[in-house]
């Protein structure tokens, strides 16, 4: 089976997430659609600043060939920002094409909170037609690690 982790960081809290559920999918080939803000803080800060206003020109081509056809499980993976995820998400949902049907994951990052953004993944991700099979947060201060991702993909596996 192939799944698709489409996920968005800044800091790399996420990706080490969306990594180490991965690394548990044995059942899956998995596959990524990354939106990673790198450069200096500034630069990170610019380029989200751009993501948040809706101007998504920097990732323009790796949106309109996101296809979910070939995939029998989409996860999404999203930092908490104001307790809700980054317009990236919103654009990513609108623009995954053969989405309808699908089976979905949907985790978010964050230090503090992070419920309210995990139930918001959940209602879009279903608007757009999947059905929501799991959902996670996971909450640290400083590192979230790896131990609690590890064991909700193999949450997911066993599914």
């Amino acid at each position: 089976m192939k799944t698709l982790i489409a996920y968005f960081t800044m800091g790399g809290r996420t990706k080490k997430t969306a990594e180490a559920i991965a690394n548990a999918l044995t059942n899956y080939e998995v596959s990524y659609f990354p939106v990673e803000l790198t450069g200096k803080f500034v630069e990170k800060i610019k380029m989200l600043d751009k993501f948040e206003n809706k101007d998504f020109s920097a990732i323009e081509t790796e949106l309109n060939t996101l296809d979910a056809a070939n995939y029998d499980l989409i996860i999404f993976g999203m930092p908490t920002y104001g307790n809700k995820p980054p317009q990236a998400f919103d654009e990513i949902v609108a623009r995954i094409r053969n989405f309808s049907g699908k089976r979905a994951v949907v985790f978010n990052t964050a230090r503090f909170t992070g419920g309210k953004a995990l139930d918001y993944m959940k209602v879009k991700v279903e608007e757009a037609g999947a059905q929501v099979i799991d959902q996670s947060k996971f909450r640290k201060v400083f590192w979230i690690g790896e131990k609690n991702a590890i064991i909700f993909g193999k949450q997911i596996n066993e599914r």
